[in-house]
């Protein structure tokens, strides 16, 4: 008897979370809250269950939430490359990168093949001034991911960047061309072209990048930084009004960190 009840139990588990994982994906959040929590009052433990309560708490900044489900599922799964890589993410866009290393480090050791898990380790690397080896684990994202047959544009502009700040501006420029190979519509990647032209002395098509950046919506490079490239652009050429517009539009715009 007691066995039928275990089972039934699982059932009721899996059905609450399989349906949270379905509204989550159609972006029905209040649904998938009432399920996620159905699911783990039948199973507290239930790791699916935590690493899906982790997103839905960081799609709504709850980070303290998704951090606590996110180290109590690493406590029942420590040998899950998925729970260490959501771990290292949580810590990575929460910007806290040594913590983040250790988690992204034990993930890759797990499942080395997955870019994703190199990607994050890269950025995580790039953010303590790492720049050796940010440089090498992006290098090595970029073949993974071309082994996968999945190339994205966003390792090849987070490269650029660092080569970028490195001064190393030619093959930044090569990363950047990549990327908008990839998606011609990269709002990161026209902005990065702009910051080159620019460190060319080439005035004209850093306006032209920077226009073609502002104009694409999307996350990423910020408002605030588009229209500081374009005051700077403009008033090399000489159009004082633009120039003064984008300042402004830079002046007024929020600076504050955002995740």
């Amino acid at each position: 008897m007691m066995w039928c009840i275990s089972l039934l139990l699982l059932v009721l588990e899996s059905a609450h979370y399989e349906r949270a994982n379905q509204y989550f994906q159609q972006q029905r959040f209040a649904e998938a809250e009432a399920e996620l929590s159905a699911a783990l009052r039948e199973n507290p433990d239930l790791v699916p269950a935590l690493t899906l309560k982790a997103k839905l708490a960081m799609a709504f900044n709850r980070f303290d939430e998704a951090r606590a489900a996110l180290l109590r599922a690493a406590e029942l799964q420590p040998d899950s490359a998925g729970v260490q890589f959501l771990l290292g993410f949580f810590y990575s866009v929460d910007n806290d990168f040594h913590k983040a290393v250790a988690a992204l480090e034990i993930a890759r050791k797990l499942n080395p093949a997955d870019p994703r898990i190199t990607f994050y380790l890269a950025l995580s690397r790039d953010g303590l001034g790492q720049a050796d080896a940010a440089a090498a684990l992006y290098e090595t994202t970029i073949q993974l991911e071309k082994t996968a047959g999945k190339s994205a544009p966003d390792v090849h502009v987070a490269y650029a960047r660092l080569l970028f700040s490195l001064g190393r501006f030619e093959e930044s420029g090569e990363q950047v061309t990549l990327a908008l190979k990839l998606n011609p519509r990269s709002r990161d990647a026209h902005y990065e072209q702009g910051r080159l032209a620019y460190e060319r002395g080439d005035f004209s098509r850093a306006a032209e990048e920077g226009e073609k950046a502002i104009a694409i919506q999307g996350a990423g490079t910020l408002d605030r930084q588009i229209h500081f490239l374009l005051g700077r652009a403009y008033g090399k050429l000489g159009q004082k009004e633009l120039s003064a517009s984008h300042l402004a539009k830079f002046k007024a715009a929020d600076a504050s960190l955002r995740r």
